[in-house]
């Protein structure tokens, strides 16, 4: 039992760093818009720089382009799991929109960060290290829903009183749906306070 438990803490972990680097997505690009540097000639003798002086040249570049590219994986892989909301319908006794939650993350992180001076290796540092300790607060404190990228795939933020359930603050519902007091909805859970919920219209 207690085995069971170690592993589904580490799967929460696992999943909210994935919910982590998909809120990064955004930065990522923003911080390889920025950065990126490719040589560009139109005179008879230009030639290709070679791969290696290419990446040198633009390393930092690449690891935001990665790192970016790894925050749409996760976010088409974390979609096909919600596809599959399955689990018994409750009935919202009380909901309220949470969606100032993106635009807080949007402009309290993602815009500062990429005023950081990224021409120099010290500042690129530092932006690693806040990236980290902001990463380790978002996941120990539970606030990785406040994520701008489900903004962009069509994902609202409520929290809401669910009927059987008891939850001292509400329960926070990701979904894709209009949701209001009464709706039915199918569920499952990212954790014990938040759920990815789909309306259960037949029940309606």
């Amino acid at each position: 039992m207690k085995r069971k438990e170690n592993l589904n803490r580490d799967t929460d972990t696992t999943l909210k760093l994935h919910f982590y680097i998909m809120s990064l997505w955004l930065l990522f690009v923003l911080l390889f818009l920025l950065t990126v540097d490719i040589p560009i000639s139109f005179s008879k003798d230009a030639h290709f720089i070679g791969v290696m002086p290419l990446l040198k040249r633009n390393w930092f570049a690449f690891i935001s382009l990665l790192l970016a590219l790894l925050g749409i994986v996760f976010a088409s892989m974390e979609r096909r799991k919600w596809a599959g909301v399955s689990n018994p319908p409750y009935e919202i006794l009380s909901v309220k929109n949470e969606n100032y939650e993106y635009l807080t993350f949007l402009t309290t992180y993602i815009i500062p960060l990429i005023c950081i001076d990224l021409t120099k290796v010290r500042y690129v540092i530092v932006l690693g290290v806040l990236l980290v300790l902001i990463g380790f607060i978002f996941i120990r404190m539970d606030l990785y829903y406040g994520n701008p990228t489900l903004a962009l795939m069509g994902y609202r933020l409520y929290r809401a009183e669910i009927k059987g359930c008891e939850a001292p603050d509400g329960i926070i519902l990701i979904s894709r749906d209009r949701l209001n007091k009464a709706s039915s909805i199918k569920w499952i859970p990212i954790d014990e306070y938040v759920w990815i919920a789909k309306e259960n219209k037949n029940d309606i």
